[in-house]
């Protein structure tokens, strides 16, 4: 079965919901899937909500509607001291995030799939928030305020989001234990890497 509902029912906007944002912070369910490489990277997802989530339309969303999901990627390799870069994207043994694919499984079918890509070439402007930022003045000696935006990076020894994504349960869509999957695409010191994630199932009710 294939959901066709509009993408901004699906990816929860940065905008749309800040008077819940206190409320959603209030929860924290454990990563369920996680994945690591050969060259030292893992990714993890942790959700805000694991349900069970009742549907809703227009202004009677709240929080108990919706469920946000942060992507984590842990860089386990080793800082080197040969930095030759002045930008987090630059720094050897630097994970630079190109991408993010999200598939959604309804009972086990693939529903939906998109990809989210970061700044600064950012495919859905309102979710350009949602990355880490590698941001640097132009001339390097000029004077700020720094404009210059670069792919999002995590350095070695962090775990940082890579990004963060919303979903509303919205009316009409399928109910049943949903998985949401993502695969971060980035690049090793030049080389490109994959590494991948899911959620818990989460209950949508109808």
């Amino acid at each position: 079965m294939s959901l066709r509902l509009p993408t901004a029912r699906r990816l929860f906007g940065a905008t749309a919901f800040l008077g819940i944002a206190a409320a959603v912070a209030l929860w924290i369910v454990p990563t369920a899937f996680e994945s690591s490489t050969a060259s030292g990277l893992q990714a993890s997802v942790e959700t805000t909500n694991n349900g069970p989530l009742a549907p809703c339309s227009g202004p009677d969303c709240t929080a108990a509607n919706t469920t946000w999901n942060f992507v984590y990627v842990t860089n386990k390799n080793k800082l080197s001291n040969e930095n030759g870069g002045t930008e987090r994207n630059t720094v050897p043994n630097t994970f630079v995030v190109t991408s993010v694919d999200q598939d959604v499984f309804v009972d086990g079918v693939l529903t939906y799939s998109t990809t989210l890509t970061p700044p600064p070439d950012a495919n859905l402007a309102f979710y350009s928030g949602h990355w880490p930022a590698t941001v640097t003045c132009s001339p390097r000696s000029g004077p700020p305020p720094c404009g210059v935006v670069g792919a999002p990076a995590i350095l070695p020894g962090e775990q940082t989001a890579a990004v963060y994504v919303g979903w509303q349960h919205g009316t009409g869509e399928a109910v049943g234990r949903y998985v949401f999957s993502y695969t971060v695409h980035g690049t090793l010191n030049g080389e490109p890497v994959d590494v991948s994630a899911s959620t818990p199932p989460i209950t949508m009710t109808g």
